[in-house]
């Protein structure tokens, strides 16, 4: 299945007096891969939180495979196939890779349990698929930047992320370690 097709059109956001961004137009197509570029404050961030339906756009259309959509949250992002790696990972570091990436979509077992088994080897699977090595059984604290990085790719993988925002992508840590270990 190739990646949805992607269209901000004029899209503007604005934060009281302060334009964020104005009259902002991007398509993306599947294989493509895009870098937003600019200044601390540029809007580079505000546009992908409008992409995401984390911020809603005060002018201008989205469109989703040719079709003009609304996206008012991130599930309905997930719903179109849209995923996004925060600049501040969203990952519990009490739990351990195969639970971060099934928090919220567990597989069960008997008694409505979560089956670590299943769940282990669910990532395992997804992780050597896209080729992105993580360690399924590891704790979230004994990995490093650019590991906790996959754990979130494949996390928006597994929800079905055809198109994937990357804001800041590695390095994107506020840990002092983390500019040495992407």
């Amino acid at each position: 299945m190739s990646a949805a097709t992607v269209r901000l059109d004029r899209i503007t956001r604005r934060f009281g007096a302060v334009i964020a961004n104005r009259d902002v137009s991007l398509a993306i197509d599947p294989g493509e891969i895009h870098a937003l570029v600019g200044e601390n404050g540029a809007g580079k961030t505000t546009l992908m939180r409008v992409l995401y339906g984390l911020l809603e756009p005060h002018g201008g259309r989205i469109e989703v495979d040719g079709r003009p959509v609304r996206i008012t949250s991130p599930e309905a992002a997930m719903r179109l196939g849209i995923g996004m790696v925060h600049q501040h990972f969203m990952l519990v570091d009490t739990l351990s890779v195969a639970e971060n990436i099934v928090l919220g979509h567990e597989p069960r077992g008997a008694f409505g349990a979560l089956d670590r088994k299943r769940a282990i080897a669910e990532v395992e699977t997804l992780a050597t698929r896209h080729r992105l090595p993580v360690d399924a059984r590891a704790p979230m604290t004994s990995l490093s930047v650019g590991a906790q990085q996959r754990v979130e790719i494949l996390k928006a993988l597994r929800r079905g992320a055809k198109t994937l925002i990357l804001d800041e992508p590695c390095c994107a840590s506020s840990r002092p370690r983390a500019r040495r270990s992407c």
